[in-house]
């Protein structure tokens, strides 16, 4: 088929994972990148935010109109990148056990670990409460059903760390180095996380690069092959972000990132999260390619017109 178009059901997990798949067998289709778009049933959704397919879906659309939204939506490139990680060379049955790897067959490239990127990668504060959440879910996965209880029991446990953890991470600016195009970052002294951002979305529709201002850093979007890298000062200051109230401390912009992690520290890549030993970091642009559905601005107007006519109006077919 020379041309299709997909719609994921599901939230940013899903998404990576349809697009995995389709990296898999997309060499050997004819149509290789198919548009896809999103109707978002997970819990943060920021991807499907940002491609205007809304924060939830809740059952009041008709179908009918998800397909037409899906006819006539945008087709837009997203950035995909590759994160890599090279641990020390001095614990490599470490690094493979907790890869599930057999060490009496490892290798040092076996300790080697890639991952594609497609929304945000964090090191510090934000991949502990991350890997909190991710804990509490495998341990009873049949009560994380519900989008609201999920978002109450990330609420509880970033209060249970605010309490707990609120000085776990004062020294990261000495863990971590961080390199951007080349260029060595200097870390406050304050920052207790790292959260590099492919879009312009996280933790659950928050804007941690903040609003557009005089700098000397480029408008970001998520198709310009450069990433966006913001410092956050803890666990107040991410709920800060996620309020509006504040946003991430701007470090850093550009195309290829290197990261030294000096201890062990949480990580999550695109809302995956594990206990990372000391390694090497690198972030580069990936060559697999996708192509999203952006949904029209028009539709969205016409959409929130009409839920706020009255149940018996009559609407002017289309």
């Amino acid at each position: 088929m020379p041309n299709y178009r997909i719609i994921v059901c599901g939230g940013d997990g899903t998404v990576g994972w349809v697009l995995s798949c389709l990296d898999n067998v997309g060499q050997d289709g004819v149509c290789q990148s198919p548009a896809m778009a999103v109707v978002p049933l997970g819990t943060g959704n920021d991807l499907a935010r940002v491609l205007r397919w809304g924060s939830g879906y809740v059952g009041n659309e008709e179908p009918l109109n998800l397909l037409r939204d899906l006819i006539e939506a945008d087709e837009i490139k997203l950035d995909r990148w590759t994160v890599v990680f090279h641990p020390d060379e001095k614990e490599p049955e470490e690094v493979a056990r907790r890869a599930g790897i057999d060490v009496n067959n490892a290798t040092s490239e076996d300790s080697t670990q890639m991952f594609v990127m497609n929304n945000y990668f964090g090191i510090g504060v934000d991949a502990d409460l991350c890997l909190d959440f991710h804990m509490a879910r495998e341990e009873n996965p049949d009560k994380f059903s519900s989008r609201m209880h999920n978002k109450g029991v990330y609420f509880k446990l970033g209060l249970k760390n605010f309490i707990k953890k609120n000085n776990l991470y004062r020294e990261f600016h000495r863990d971590v180095t961080l390199e951007v195009d080349g260029k060595r970052i200097d870390l406050p002294s304050a920052v207790q996380g790292l959260i590099i951002l492919n879009i312009l979305s996280w933790g659950s529709g928050a804007n941690a690069w903040g609003q557009e201002k005089d700098d000397h850093f480029a408008k970001p979007t998520h198709y310009d092959g450069m990433l966006e890298v913001v410092g956050v000062t803890g666990v107040l200051h991410m709920a800060h972000i996620q309020s509006g109230i504040r946003s991430g401390l701007r470090l850093a912009q550009g195309g290829h990132i290197r990261i030294r992690m000096n201890s062990e520290l949480p990580v999550q890549v695109d809302g995956e999260p594990w206990l990372q030993p000391p390694a090497e970091v690198t972030v580069l642009r990936s060559a697999l390619k996708a192509t999203m559905l952006r949904k029209s601005k028009s539709k969205m107007k016409r959409r929130s017109t009409e839920s706020a006519l009255p149940s018996g109006s009559q609407q002017t077919p289309r």
